[in-house]
C-alpha cells in the first residue's frame, strides 16, 4: 500500500513539472515572436518586428512617390436623353390607325413607316390641290394677257387687277395645299388624279427605338393626339448630381470616371460639358457629361443608374498607399525602416500631415524626414500602434 502511494506521488510531481516547463517554453516563444518596443530616438521609440511576424501579417514595404495626383469626388447620376433626342409622334390631321406592328423597345430608322392613318379628308385635300393647280396655269396666262393689254391701253385697269387677284389667290391656295400635303407625307409634285389615296403613312422623324405606344390598331387618332414616343440613343449624356459645397470645383472639360453597377469591372471615361448654374431645393446642381467615344454609348440606356467620380485637376504630390498611414491618438504616422537585424526590423514612427485621397492612395504633405529613398511600411502597420 505504501509503495502504491509513493509511486502515485512521484507521477503527479513529474506531470506538474512537465506542465510548468511547457508553459514557460510557450511563453518564451511568444515573447520572441511579438512586437518589442524599446527606447529610441527623440522622435519616439523604435518598434521591433520579427521576420516571422512580418511574414505572418503579410506586411509590405514601399517608398513615397512624386507623381501627378488628383482627388476624386464620388457622385451619382443617371443616363439622360437630350430634348432633341425625344420625339412625340402625333398627327396634324386625324385618322383611323392601321398597319401598326411596332413593339416597345423595337429599333426604328429615320423615315421608317410607323403606322398609317386613313381619312376621307385626305382625299378632299388632294382634290383641292389638283383643282387649284390646274386652274393656276389658266389664271397665269390670263393675268399675263391682261397685263399686256393694260400696258397697251387696250384693256381696262379693272380687268387687269381682277386677273392679277385671281391668279395670286389661286397661287397662294395651291401653295398652302402643297404644304399641307407634305405634312401627311404626300409629294404634291408627283400627285395625279389616278393616284389619290385615303391612307397616308406616319414616318419616324429620327432613328432610335420605340419607347411608348399610346394607341391600338383601328383606333381614331385625333388632331394633335399622342401616338408614339421615339427616343434616339445617338447623343445620350450622363446627368450627375453634385452638392452645393462641391459646385465650385466643377468645370467644363473635367474628367469623369463612370462605373455601371450592372457591369462590374467596367469603367467609362467621360467629360463634363455643361455645369448647372442654379441650385435646387436639395442644395444640389446638375452636371452633364458625355462619352467622347460614342461607341461606348451602346452600353448606356436611358434611365440607367450610374456611379461616377469627378476627377479634380491633377497636381504634383508625394503619395503613398492609404494603408501606409496609421492613426494613433488623433495623429497620423508612417513607420520607417531604420535597421534590418538578424531577427527582423527596427521601425521608427514619423508624424505626417496628409492631403487628398483617391483610389487607394493618399497625399503626404512635404516632410523633411521623408523622400523617395525612404523605406516605409505600406501595409500591416495598423497593428503596431495603439
Amino acid at each position: 500500500m505504501k509503495n502504491i502511494y509513493i509511486k502515485t506521488f512521484l507521477n503527479a510531481t513529474v506531470l506538474a513539472s512537465s506542465l510548468l516547463f511547457v508553459q514557460c517554453t510557450s511563453s518564451g516563444e511568444s515573447d520572441s515572436d511579438g512586437v518589442e518596443v524599446e527606447a529610441g530616438t527623440s522622435s519616439g521609440p523604435f518598434i521591433t518586428v520579427s521576420q516571422k511576424q512580418f511574414e505572418t501579417m503579410k506586411m509590405k514595404w514601399g517608398s513615397p512617390k512624386m507623381e501627378e495626383f488628383s482627388e476624386g469626388l464620388s457622385v451619382q447620376g443617371m443616363v439622360k436623353v437630350p430634348v432633341e433626342g425625344i420625339q412625340e409622334i402625333s398627327a396634324f390631321f386625324g385618322g383611323y390607325v392601321s398597319g401598326l406592328n411596332k413593339l416597345e423597345g423595337e429599333p426604328v430608322r429615320k423615315g421608317e413607316v410607323l403606322f398609317y392613318l386613313e381619312n376621307t379628308d385626305f382625299i378632299r385635300l388632294q382634290q383641292d390641290y389638283l383643282e387649284a393647280s390646274s386652274q393656276l396655269n389658266y389664271l397665269k396666262a390670263e393675268f399675263e394677257r391682261q397685263e399686256t393689254l393694260f400696258g397697251e391701253k387696250i384693256a381696262s385697269q379693272k380687268n387687269y387687277l381682277k386677273a392679277e387677284a385671281d391668279y395670286q389667290a389661286t397661287k397662294a391656295k395651291a401653295e398652302s395645299l402643297k404644304r399641307q400635303l407634305a405634312l401627311i407625307n404626300i409629294n404634291a409634285d408627283q400627285l395625279k388624279p389616278e393616284n389619290i389615296r385615303s391612307k397616308v403613312p406616319v414616318l419616324s422623324p429620327i432613328a432610335g427605338f420605340v419607347d411608348g405606344i399610346h394607341l391600338v390598331q383601328g383606333s381614331f387618332l385625333s388632331v394633335g393626339g399622342k401616338a408614339m414616343t421615339v427616343i434616339s440613343k445617338e447623343h445620350l449624356h450622363i446627368e450627375l448630381v453634385v452638392f452645393e459645397k462641391d459646385a465650385g470645383n466643377i468645370h467644363k472639360g473635367q474628367k469623369v470616371l463612370v462605373t455601371i453597377p450592372d457591369i462590374p469591372g467596367k469603367t467609362l471615361e467621360a467629360e463634363v460639358f455643361v455645369v448647372g448654374q442654379s441650385i435646387n431645393n436639395e442644395r444640389q446642381i446638375n452636371v452633364h457629361a458625355h462619352l467622347p467615344d460614342e461607341k461606348e454609348d451602346a452600353l448606356l440606356f436611358p434611365g440607367m443608374f450610374l456611379e461616377a467620380k469627378l476627377i479634380q485637376d491633377p497636381k504634383e504630390a508625394w503619395v503613398v498607399p492609404v494603408t501606409s498611414v496609421v492613426v494613433s491618438e488623433g495623429e497620423s504616422y508612417v513607420l520607417v525602416q531604420r535597421e534590418k537585424t538578424e531577427v527582423g526590423f527596427k521601425l521608427e514612427k514619423i508624424a505626417v500631415k496628409t492631403g487628398l485621397e483617391s483610389d487607394g492612395m493618399i497625399e503626404l504633405l512635404p516632410n523633411e524626414a521623408l523622400d523617395e529613398n525612404t523605406v516605409i511600411l505600406t501595409y500591416g502597420g495598423f497593428n503596431l500602434l495603439p
